[in-house]
């Protein structure tokens, strides 16, 4: 199949799948005699478990070192580690997000008292 089709079934757009296969995060695709890639259900397979890894939070880096091992059948030890650090940096996300929430909230709870009297401090001033 094309890569417009491969696009569809695997949910990620065409050119981030060339970008994915330049930087070696998935493997080689196939080529047509005409140039064209052409890929198989494997493919297809490849594109949508790097899909769910990338919506799961792990950054393109380490899933391009977890993805050679995975093909090449790799240290399972070594991958359970980059899942275990992304894992890690993506609960220090969150609970920076949570306090950039909880922050916003708590003004816009108390708006009239903390933000009101603060933002009348700086209206007319020039820009």
């Amino acid at each position: 199949m094309n890569i417009k089709k491969a696009a569809e079934l695997s949910g990620i757009k065409a050119d981030n799948i060339r970008y994915y296969e330049k930087i070696g995060l998935i493997p080689k695709i196939a080529r047509k005699e005409n140039g064209l890639r052409h890929f198989t259900d494997r493919d297809i397979q490849a594109l949508q478990f790097v899909k769910h890894m990338r919506d799961a939070g792990v950054k393109i880096e380490p899933l391009t070192r977890y993805m050679k091992l995975v093909i090449e059948n790799g240290d399972v030890e070594i991958r359970k580690e980059i899942l275990r650090q992304q894992a890690a940096q993506l609960k220090l996300e969150i609970e920076e997000k949570q306090r950039a929430y909880n922050y916003l909230t708590y003004k816009l709870e108390h708006y009239d008292e903390v933000m009101n009297p603060i933002e009348e401090n700086l209206e007319n001033q020039e820009f």
